[in-house]
């Protein structure tokens, strides 16, 4: 009497088989890990926020040079306070607003990676540390410039100060902008260090022209 028995299979299709039904549970435990993070997505109320801090940062920064200015201006008073005050401040936004979009578009030239937002960040972030250095040089500048008699002695008081804060925002602007240049092969490197240099030097001579026009650098009260 014929009998039926149940197909066999060999070893190994067996493993063939248990070997295809792990990988179709992995990939069935991988999926809903991975797909929380495709279903982020980016608030436009963050990416415009950014730039308006950055603003914010550099109408401070201004602001607290503007301190610096009303304590130079204090050797004569009246008047003079106002024109230090806009003066200091006015020194720093010639650098911003002059310099840092000029070095973007030579680095742009260059095929260096850099982009608007970041630039911006770097040069606001700089003169924002600059104007919070000329604000705590303040007081001291105040005391002394009005307790020296000798008017080249307080503008050497007043020029000290600017080119501590000055060198500091530099610094923070050269190395911000030399981070985003870390990737870059070694001759287009090169090329963007001299870029960062001529700035440098274009932005020390801009400023101290700018702040050259008070009367207590030129000799007067």
């Amino acid at each position: 009497m014929d009998q039926a028995f149940p197909a066999f299979s060999p070893p190994h299709e067996l493993k063939h088989e248990l070997k295809h039904e792990l990988e179709q549970e992995h990939k069935q435990e991988a999926a809903p890990s991975a797909w929380p993070a495709a279903e982020l997505p980016v608030a436009p109320e963050s990416l415009a926020r950014a730039p308006r801090r950055e603003l914010l940062h550099l109408a401070a920064g201004l602001g607290f040079a503007a301190l610096y200015g009303l304590a130079l201006g204090a050797r004569a008073g009246g008047l003079s306070l106002l024109r230090h005050a806009l003066a200091a401040s006015a020194g720093l936004s010639a650098v911003g607003v002059l310099g840092v979009p000029s070095l973007f578009v030579l680095l742009a030239l260059a095929d260096a990676p850099v982009s608007p937002s970041a630039m911006l960040s770097a040069g606001a972030r700089a003169l924002a540390s600059a104007g919070f250095v000329l604000a705590g040089l303040a007081p001291s500048a105040a005391l002394l410039v009005v307790s020296i008699e000798s008017p080249s002695a307080a503008a050497f008081v007043a020029r000290v100060g600017f080119a501590l804060a000055g060198g500091i925002g530099l610094y923070q602007l050269v190395s911000a902008v030399r981070g985003m240049l870390r990737e870059l092969p070694l001759a287009l490197r090169f090329k963007s260090s001299a870029l960062l240099l001529a700035f440098c030097l274009f932005a020390v001579l801009l400023a101290a022209r700018v702040w050259g026009a008070m009367p207590i650098l030129q000799g007067g009260a």
